[in-house]
This record gives C-alpha cells, structure tokens and sequence, in this order.
C-alpha cells in the first residue's frame, strides 16, 4: 500500500471511523459477528483489521474476560492509541492484548502457522491489494494470498468470521439508518462531520473496487474462494443494514454447525 493513495493510512480515516460502532447499522454488524465467533476461555484470536478496538472490545466480553491472547492489526498507526485506549470488560491484565501494525496486503508472515484458535475482522479483507509491476493493472492476488494466510495462522479446528461489504455497497443508506444514533451521542456535529468524511471514503473505495484494486464480491464468490483457499464449511448471512456479508469459515466441517444468527 502507498500511503501517498490509501486513505486507510491516514490519520484523519481513523479518526472518521472511530465513532461508527455508536451507529445502529454497526451495532447490528457488531452483534451478528460476535454471535457467530463465540469465543471460549484460553483461546487466542486474531482481529484482524482492528480500527479502534470494537469487535476486540466485543470478543473478550463475549469470552468474560478469559481469553488467553488477543492481538489487534491494522495498517493505520493512528489506530495503535485508539485500540489499546480501549476499555475491556472483565478488566484485562496487562500483555493479554496487544497491537500489531500489519499491512496484511503482504500476508500475516509476523504470526507463526496455527497460532490462533479465531480470527475475527470486520470489513476489512476486501482490502487486500496488489498492483501488478509489469501491467501496472490491479490484481487478486494479495486477497487470494490473505485468504490462505488465514487459513495457515489458525489451529486445527480454528475458524475465521469475516465481514465483507456487499457489491456497490450504499453507504448513504448506511448513514441515513444511522442518523438516529447520531444525535444520542454527545457530539451531533462532530458525528455528523465524520459521517460525511466516511461518504467520502466510501466513494474513493467504490472507485477503487471498479479497476479492481479493492473486491466487493457477492456472498457466493467470497465463500468460494475461502473454500479454495482451504476451508471446507462457510456460511454466510446479510448484517449491516444489509450492506454487509458475515462469513464463518471452519477448518473442520464438524463445526460448521455452531454459529447461529443474531
């Protein structure tokens, strides 16, 4: 990724997307994916893509504080403060959680085969990119590569639950739902600035899917290539307003009768 074209390097991305989890769309987002992670005492897992911490925040709630090791990655440094500033409950001891700058366009080589018993991340894996150097033209290559590495950080038994937004996803209709949060939260306006530069954003990321350098695929292509990729049981379901695909994928099929909707 150029820092110089990639607004999810920037600071003020961050600071945009910081409050979102305050909107009822996210809300809804937040809770389906959980449901489908049920995390359990002693296991390890992955966000993956962290932001300001939320789903972290969700998971070790979901798992009453007992979870061996949770990691936050995120390609924006901004995001290191936001993440590790968040307030977990049951308290977490220190070394529990802690942060990794990560451009997972170039794969998760800092974290060893089968090291997490989960992987969460939200909306996020479409990201992936890769630029071919002889054509110039965008590839798959990087989110083909990121599926697998998926795969090869998880135990036996491990499973991944995944947003992805829909094709063209409508991120008006996103706003317009959360309007109603927005004025419950203690600065309307402040909100409602950040909502505009996440419209903005939203527009640079569909342009950027139409030549093929970010993948907003439908539920069906997704849950193929995770399969390809070496996972044999995915389900999916619509979250988000609608605009949004949860996926989990089980590395064993045995499990892939577990989650339950929200």
């Amino acid at each position: 990724m150029e820092s110089t074209d990639n607004h999810w390097l920037q600071p003020e991305t961050a600071k945009a997307f910081k409050d979102q989890h305050k909107a009822i769309p996210y809300q809804e987002l937040l809770e389906d994916t959980i449901a489908w992670c049920r995390p359990r005492a002693g296991e390890r897992w992955l966000d993956l893509g962290c932001g300001a911490g939320q789903l972290t925040k969700a998971l070790w709630a979901a798992a009453n504080g007992k979870l061996a090791e949770v990691v936050g990655s995120d390609c924006n440094p901004a995001n290191e403060a936001l993440y590790l500033k968040q307030q977990l409950t049951p308290h977490c001891p220190e070394g529990v959680r802690r942060f990794e700058l990560c451009n997972f366009s170039s794969g998760l080589a800092q974290f060893p085969d089968g090291y997490f018993d989960g992987i969460v991340s939200g909306l996020a894996i479409t990201y992936a990119e890769h630029k071919d150097p002889a054509t110039g033209k965008y590839t798959d290559q990087a989110y083909t590569h990121l599926l697998k590495e998926l795969k090869r950080v998880l135990k036996p038994g491990g499973r991944a639950v995944v947003s992805v937004n829909v094709p063209e996803p409508n991120f008006v209709s996103i706003m317009v739902k959360s309007f109603g949060s927005a004025f419950r939260i203690r600065s309307a306006g402040k909100a409602f600035v950040n909502g505009l530069r996440m419209l903005y954003t939203g527009r640079w990321l569909r342009k950027q899917a139409r030549v093929g350098r970010f993948h907003y695929y439908p539920a069906e292509e997704v849950a193929r290539r995770m399969e390809a990729a070496g996972f044999p049981a995915v389900r999916h379901r619509l979250s988000y307003a609608e605009q949004a695909i949860i996926l989990r994928a089980d590395i064993d099929p045995a499990n892939s009768i577990a989650p339950k909707a929200a």
